[in-house]
């Protein structure tokens, strides 16, 4: 019942009171505690009132005054849900949220037992009460408790001015309950003076308890009504909705034991360790300030459907972020097999291309030492190749002379002779080098000569050179069109890449800001298990 109860609460939180709650868990922090408390502590050295802490609250809700009611409850309930660390699930059912919310108000009491002692008593005075009725009823005691040292500081005349608005309320009630309201507080008759006696007597927090015993939950609304009326007697400037449980928790952290670690300094961590700290404390307080407004006034019919549409919404679109990332990653692995395909059919294209280069080559080698061995005075090609004979047959001849014109050392000769033949064959051997360069490519040129003729000469070689040409034409273009199509390849893959890295990062900042769609599909066997515990 206490997950139903909670879940209706949640939906059902609009307005101030909403934007208060969400403010005061989400938009604040250690930082703004201790800077408040300091400009507070200015203000009384200059002997000026000032609450600087209520007056951030109302600014940041004042920034979320444009923002519709149903998305700050699905992303105050997310908060919640992450600061416990829960799995999350689908929301799309009401009965979803409902389980959810049995958790989180299971953990919050759990935590509440461990961190106040005073709690854990008042638990052993309740156990009618279920687990979320006994942690509103503690902090608004607390509320209450406060009173009891505030209300001395009231003169007669507003002291029965707060009796007559508890006793307004007490006169709404059916007679059954004013009657064991009455027998409860030992009066004879509910009247503004009876009533005054029996705060003065017994204490506020005693008269307020026995009237929620009696007439239930439905007082607390009326309470802290009255409350807010006599604001300027209890130094509280907030709005109604936030000042139940609120005084309470500023106590706790204005605490210099709470906020001494803060001070001593430790950086980043230590201020991120705090703030986490500053919300677990805060988080009985948020499920009170949430479920307390619908427990004082429940009757009205409850519609899941806004907060359903506005976490379907983002979980459509957390969806839709990964199906669109898959279908980038399918194409990934498509592009990068085209393009290892296209890869290696290049590789086989650049092998059939060096074959043929090498049988063109073997082939003009042949024509080559056939001109190199036969007389080529006897062969007719063309102009070209005459000319090229002609230069031909002029290097050789210098060739043979540079070759019979070394000298050759005789026994008698004489040292500086000898070194002077030496040095005279060094440069004949240059000079023969030098021409035999000039014959290989005398004999290139002719080569080429014989390929541009019509010559029936090495026919058969030149037809099958000209094939290989042709060959070759085919396959550097058939390179040439792999090379652009794996290029066109690689750019698509570059985009997609980009395309991934963008949606990585949509989904990434989508789960961070919408804390449970990553365990969404994994952790349903989870709460289907607490719900059948239930």
């Amino acid at each position: 019942m206490d997950g139903q109860i909670l879940a209706q609460s949640l939906v059902t939180l609009k307005g101030t009171e909403l934007r208060m709650v969400y403010a005061l868990f989400l938009k604040t922090n250690i930082g703004h505690l201790l800077s408040s408390k300091t400009k507070d502590v200015l203000s009384r050295l200059s002997k000026e009132e000032s609450d600087n802490f209520t007056y951030h609250l109302e600014q940041e809700v004042k920034k979320l005054n444009n923002v519709e009611d149903h998305v700050l409850q699905v992303d105050l309930f997310l908060e919640i849900t992450k600061l416990l660390k829960l799995r999350g699930t689908k929301y799309t059912l009401a009965k979803e949220m409902e389980d959810q919310c049995y958790v989180i108000t299971r953990e919050v009491y759990q935590q509440l037992l461990k961190q106040d002692k005073e709690f854990k008593v008042f638990v052993d005075k309740e156990l009618h009460s279920s687990e979320l009725q006994q942690m509103v009823k503690y902090q608004m005691s607390k509320v209450f408790n406060e009173l009891d040292y505030s209300i001395h500081d009231f003169d007669t005349k507003d002291q029965m001015k707060f009796a007559s608005q508890v006793n307004d309320y007490l006169q709404s009630l059916p007679e059954e309950q004013q009657a064991k309201i009455k027998e409860k507080l030992g009066i004879d008759d509910l009247t503004d003076e009876m009533v005054s006696k029996a705060i003065a007597t017994s204490g506020t927090s005693i008269v307020f308890a026995i009237i929620v015993e009696i007439s239930g939950f439905a007082f607390y609304t009326t309470a802290t009504s009255i409350i807010a009326s006599f604001s300027g007697f209890f130094g509280i400037t907030l709005p109604f909705g936030v000042y139940t449980g609120l005084t309470s928790t500023i106590a706790v952290l204005a605490n210099p034991l709470f906020i001494a670690p803060i001070l001593l300094g430790g950086g980043a961590l230590l201020f991120n360790h705090q703030n986490k700290s500053l919300k677990r404390k805060l988080l009985p307080i948020i499920v009170m300030q949430i479920t307390l407004p619908f427990m004082s006034q429940r009757g009205d019919e409850v519609s899941f459907e806004f907060f359903k549409a506005e976490w379907n919404q983002r979980f459509q679109k957390y969806n839709k972020l990964h199906a669109e990332l898959e279908i980038a990653d399918v194409a990934e692995q498509k592009l990068k097999g085209n393009i290892s395909k296209t890869y290696e059919q290049i590789s086989n294209l650049q092998s059939q291309i060096n074959n043929v280069e090498q049988q063109i080559g073997e082939e003009k080698q042949q024509i080559y030492f056939a001109l190199k061995t036969i007389n080529l005075e006897e062969l007719e090609i063309n102009d070209a190749f005459r000319k090229n004979r002609e230069e031909y047959k002029s290097i050789k001849n210098r060739l043979h002379n540079l070759q019979h014109g070394k000298k050759v050392n005789c026994v008698n000769d004489g040292i500086f002779k000898k070194i002077g033949n030496t040095f005279s064959n060094f440069a004949s051997s240059l000079d023969i080098k030098e021409e035999e360069k000039k014959v290989a490519v005398c004999l290139n040129k002719m080569v080429q000569d014989v390929l541009d003729s019509t010559s029936s000469f090495k026919q058969k070689e030149r037809e099958k050179i000209e094939a290989g040409m042709m060959q070759l034409i085919e396959l550097r273009q058939s390179k040439d069109e792999k090379m652009n199509y794996k290029n066109s390849l690689v750019s698509a893959l570059g985009q997609v890449n980009q395309d991934q890295r963008r949606l990585k990062q949509e989904i990434k900042t989508m789960a961070k800001q919408n804390y449970g769609l990553e365990h969404i599909n994994t952790s349903s066997q989870e709460l289907q298990l607490v719900s059948e515990k239930r």
